[in-house]
């Protein structure tokens, strides 16, 4: 599917209709009374699903205005709200949390060499305060007065602050007295005030008892039931009993909100908006630019894997940012999630900037958080080719460049070139070398002129396609950081019309890449060639990317060697092939990863 598809909410919400029995599959499997999952795309919900009850008593279907407690998916809430007030010159991330509380200005630090606590440490779970997930829930309805009390006992640390990642609840309400404190209200008043109202989150709240009863999803819990990892768990039989409703306190940044699907929604989306960076006026409670700061990673996450039932292997690159998990996978290049788990609820949410896709799960039984059933629709989703990434738009300078270098192209001037190039580029390149290297291109292609294929990489790298009298040419432009830019580097690869002889080759490559042949490699190569070599080569890129496609030629001379980008399962890979003009067989033959490519070993 095209980026841009205008049928592209439709498309998806029909795949999800598809993988619909996955739904039921896990709820009954899990044993929950009630679940909703909604899947945002292009700013709107596509598509939602509500199974079983909120209200085991009276039967009643969850449906999309039936309103979940989040719980820790609330701490995204609180980040948007603090950065909010940063940007206004409310407060500052960095200076010490003392200067907001002066009731912590007594606390000892664990050793003294300890950096004092700041915003950002307690946003990002660097403050060095233990994990506390087990004591977290029944702290949520603290009063005030009772936090007082706690807090001027002192804290304790587990580590320095700043030094590693640490999951503490109590940063996130010492944040959320932060903004009650610098704010003059509470917390639950200027959340509701400053973001869920702009957002036209109406039957939002921190406070149950303004839930209707006709909407509230009660909670459930079942004897013996322990807090799953992730994803929805399967629990004994035992029978269903609802939850004490934790009541509003202290607690709320860090858990405390209330809120539907069709609320929840409008969040992701808003959230999504702020993807790509772009011009235009601000139209959101919060900057752009800071939404995408919490969604970037600020306290780093060790690095680990894990393989599926396939065998495939994961590899998990990322951190915390603020009020989000963000993590690089093989699959996923930006994902940032969250779940969340109270008694009574369970929830779990990705944002998929790139695909510009957001998935949310709720449930409303104890700690069942959606995980599984949520990625099962992610990644069927894009294996249906309908979550393409986002294209990059090529920058004004780019274009600049690039229209620059096809009027030399067309008639070469060192007037011209001095004022394209960066002055060390002749340093490599010498002026009379560039231009006999043009003047040779413009012979073999003839006029050249934009053609639509376009991969920059950022607003100042890239590669574009120059289409020709005779062939293509492939460009790759690199640009300093000069105003205005200078062309630093410039390769331009002929892309001649590729003979029988090399699509012959090239498809019998392919089949190897595929699946290795002895018989037919030694058909296809050469006598001095390595074949073991090229086996083992051929071997571990189809096991790092995957099954490959070819795609167009990025460099060839039309009789006897070409370069392809191939397009594969999880990422891209180049070939390159030579053929001997007389046999016909390959002399040299090569197959990679491409760098910049998300990859995964098996």
């Amino acid at each position: 599917m095209a980026w841009g598809d205008l049928e592209r909410g439709a498309k998806i919400a029909a795949a999800a209709n598809e993988m619909d029995p996955l739904v039921s599959k896990v709820a009954e499997g899990a044993k929950v009374p009630g679940l909703a999952i909604g899947i945002v795309a292009g700013g709107e919900l596509v598509w939602f699903r509500g199974w079983g009850v909120r209200d085991v008593a009276t039967r009643a279907s969850v449906d999309v205005d039936s309103v979940f407690r989040i719980a820790s998916m609330s701490k995204a809430f609180l980040s948007a709200a603090v950065l909010q007030l940063r940007d206004e010159g409310g407060l500052s991330l960095d200076e010490p949390v003392e200067t907001y509380l002066p009731e912590l200005r007594s606390i000892s630090y664990p050793t003294t060499d300890s950096p004092r606590v700041t915003l950002r440490y307690l946003l990002s779970h660097a403050s060095g305060l233990p994990e506390d997930n087990a004591v977290a829930d029944l702290r949520l309805p603290m009063a005030e007065s009772e936090f007082d009390r706690q807090l001027s006992a002192g804290l304790s640390f587990s580590t320095s602050p700043g030094t590693v990642f640490e999951y503490s609840n109590m940063g996130f309400m010492l944040a959320t007295r932060v903004v009650s404190r610098v704010t003059g209200m509470r917390y639950q008043d200027y959340a509701s005030r400053r973001l869920l109202q702009p957002l036209g989150m109406r039957g939002s709240t921190f406070d149950a008892r303004e839930v209707p009863e006709e909407h509230r999803a009660h909670g459930y819990g079942r004897k013996g039931s322990a807090m799953p990892s992730q994803g929805l768990e399967k629990y004994q039989d035992d029978a269903l009993h609802e939850e004490v409703v934790l009541e509003d306190g202290a607690g709320a940044g860090a858990g405390g909100l209330w809120t539907s699907p069709r609320d929840y929604a409008r969040w992701v989306a808003f959230l999504l908006a702020a993807w790509p960076p772009r011009d235009g006026h601000e139209t959101g409670p919060v900057r752009r630019a800071s939404i995408r700061e919490a969604q970037q990673a600020h306290t780093q996450f060790p690095l680990w894997g894990e393989r599926d039932a396939s065998g495939a292997l994961e590899i998990y690159s990322g951190g915390y940012g603020f009020g989000w998990n963000v993590l690089t996978t093989c699959r996923w290049a930006l994902r940032v999630s969250h779940s969340g788990g109270l008694p009574g609820y369970g929830s779990y949410v990705v944002l998929l900037p790139g695909e510009d896709v957001g998935i949310f799960a709720m449930t409303n039984l104890t700690y069942t958080d959606g995980y599984d059933l949520v990625w099962q629709l992610a990644t069927g989703l894009q294996d249906r080719g309908l979550l393409p990434t986002r294209p990059r738009p090529v920058s004004p300078d780019l274009a600049q460049a690039r229209d620059e270098v096809l009027g030399l192209l067309a008639s070469y001037s060192p007037q011209r070139a001095r004022s394209l190039f960066d002055a060390d580029h002749w340093t490599y390149e010498p002026e009379q070398k560039l231009q006999a290297r043009l003047e040779l291109l413009r012979a073999t292609h003839g006029t050249c002129r934009p053609a639509s294929d376009a991969e920059p990489e950022n607003a100042l790298r890239g590669r574009m396609r120059l289409a020709c009298d005779r062939g293509e040419i492939e460009m790759s432009l690199e640009l300093t950081s000069d105003v205005p830019p200078r062309l630093q580097t410039l390769v331009l690869d002929s892309v001649l019309e590729l003979s029988t002889q090399i699509v012959n080759a090239v498809t019998d490559a392919m089949r190897l890449l595929d699946k290795w042949n002895d018989t037919a490699a030694a058909r296809l190569l050469a006598p001095k060639v390595d074949r073991d070599a090229a086996r083992k080569g051929f071997a571990q890129v189809a096991a790092n990317q995957g099954a490959c496609k070819l795609g167009k030629p990025t460099r060839s001379d039309g009789t006897s060697s070409a370069s392809f980008r191939l397009t594969c399962e999880k990422g891209a890979a180049d070939l390159s092939i030579t053929l001997d003009p007389v046999t016909g067989r390959a002399t040299e033959l090569s197959v990679s990863t491409v760098d910049r490519s998300m990859r995964c070993p098996r």
